[in-house]
């Protein structure tokens, strides 16, 4: 069983080069569409603990949980927008009608505008609704899958465009098999379904994904159940999809541990989900021995760990992934904080992939259309500096005016990228040497550069002062010599 055969399996090169993906998160939670604006996952985890969280749980893709917790936000919601005796499964008829109308290019054209590389769509959630008309039905509920093959359709319009397609699949959860509610990690580690037949029922689903839709990146989530051959499916997954990229979310259960405490992927997810500040030591899923992944995942947070390798920062555009009518401007991401946000992420050697929640008919809202758009019309210019780029120094540095830089390159290329605005018309890089020939531009600027070395700085000048923006490129290749 063991995965060590694929441990010398290279990063396809699509992936790191990509740096910037959407994940969407879409089901019959997004009838509802609610989940109170708690916050930031690992600063309240952080804060508050997982019982507080859980009980205000601001993600609404959560919600058919929250809404069984005694006297959560939600469940005081649901009472009155729906009435005590609503059950949760009231909402699929609902959502099926909103799907009936959907339109792939209501999420193609917006992530196009984004410029992002790839795009990672929900199969299935903890509520085991199946995204898609699956041949394993699910045993427990009835009917409790979708007719219209969505994720073949945004597969079919993503490629055209360009685009790579990840499935989303919750393997570690399914509330249709029970373990609701979950109220704490004592809880969570009980709800991991073991009944009989749950393994395959899991191992049928990942085969028929791979098997239809041949996806560029399989992201599991809470976990693999125990039982399910993974060394199998991933040889026959890469069989299928040579380039193909698995996260590090598959763990399973030691078949000895006992399952009224938290098994190792349990553990470890909750690890994952509340990363200490970067002043502290960072804290990140680690990969139960004997497992395999090709990139690690970060939920809201961009600080891995020294040697971390190839890793993903995946946060929604506000606190939720699922779609909440509670998400508003204040509780998003603005345009300069995700140009940010990006540009750490890339320049710390990881892509980011941002989640959006459509409402229920598949639309995306204004906000989240204008997140999306912004962030394309800085990388339209910038671009050059974040795709197909690699780390590039030890270390940040900061401006003598107190600008943030981060570096990034390409080939013999450097880029090193303000976060923010000179006020003047000087930039001292500190720490830095150019060779003696070295051409320097500021990407979309048309200001002359000319630069000189004073000690280890350089300084850069510029024949105008540079328009506001979230971030500038100040691109340095080495020149030969006349």
């Amino acid at each position: 069983m063991s995965l060590e055969k694929f441990a010398a399996r290279p990063l396809p090169d699509w992936y790191d080069d990509a740096k910037l993906g959407i994940m969407i998160h879409w089901g019959p939670y997004a009838v509802p569409a609610w989940a109170p604006p708690t916050g930031e996952l690992p600063r309240v985890i952080d804060e508050h603990g997982w019982e507080y969280w859980f009980a205000n749980n601001p993600y609404a893709e959560w919600y058919a949980n929250s809404m069984l917790i005694s006297g959560s936000p939600t469940q005081h919601h649901h009472r009155a927008a729906w009435g005590r005796l609503t059950r949760y499964d009231a909402f699929a008829g609902t959502f099926r009608q909103g799907v009936k109308d959907w339109d792939p290019s209501q999420w193609i054209e917006p992530i196009l505008s984004s410029r992002a590389r790839y795009v990672v769509l929900t199969a299935k959630h903890h509520d085991g609704f199946l995204m898609w008309p699956a041949r394993r039905r699910n045993p427990r509920k009835r009917g409790w899958q979708l007719s219209r093959d969505i994720i073949g359709e945004t597969a079919s319009a993503a490629r055209e465009s360009g685009l790579r397609l990840g499935v989303y699949y919750s393997g570690g959860l399914d509330w249709t098999f029970g373990g609701t509610p979950i109220r704490n990690l004592e809880d969570l580690a009980s709800a991991t379904p073991r009944a009989r037949g749950y393994a395959a029922y899991v191992d049928a689903h990942w085969r028929e994904l791979i098997a239809r839709y041949e996806p560029s990146f399989l992201w599991n989530d809470i976990g693999s159940p125990r039982g399910e051959d993974l060394r199998k499916l991933l040889s026959l997954y890469y069989e299928a999809v040579p380039d193909g990229v698995v996260n590090d979310r598959f763990g399973q259960a030691d078949s000895g541990e006992s399952r009224s405490f938290p098994h190792r992927a349990v553990k470890a997810v909750a690890g994952l989900f509340s990363p200490r500040p970067r002043s502290q030591p960072t804290r990140r899923m680690a990969v139960p021995a004997g497992a395999h992944a090709d990139v690690r995942t970060l939920e809201y947070a961009a600080n891995p760990s020294e040697g971390a390798g190839k890793w993903e920062c995946v946060r929604g555009l506000g606190y939720s992934f699922g779609c909440t009518t509670e998400e508003n401007e204040e509780n998003m991401l603005s345009v300069p904080a995700l140009v940010r946000l990006l540009v750490d992420v890339v320049a710390r050697g990881g892509n980011l992939l941002l989640g959006v929640g459509p409402r229920a008919d598949g639309s995306l809202s204004d906000p989240q259309l204008a997140r999306l758009k912004g962030l394309g019309n800085w990388l339209k210019v910038n671009g050059e500096a974040i795709f197909g780029t690699r780390p590039w120094g030890d270390a940040d540095s900061v401006t003598e005016d107190g600008i943030e830089i981060r570096y990034t390159r390409k080939g013999m290329t450097v880029y090193a990228i303000l976060l923010g605005t000179p006020a003047g018309r000087t930039i001292v890089l500190p720490g830095l040497r150019f060779l003696p020939y070295a051409g320097v531009r500021i990407l979309g600027s048309l200001s002359y550069v000319t630069w000189f070395e004073e000690g280890k700085d350089i300084h850069i000048r510029l024949s105008e002062p540079l328009r506001e923006s979230a971030a500038h490129v100040i691109s340095i290749t080495p020149q030969p010599r006349a």
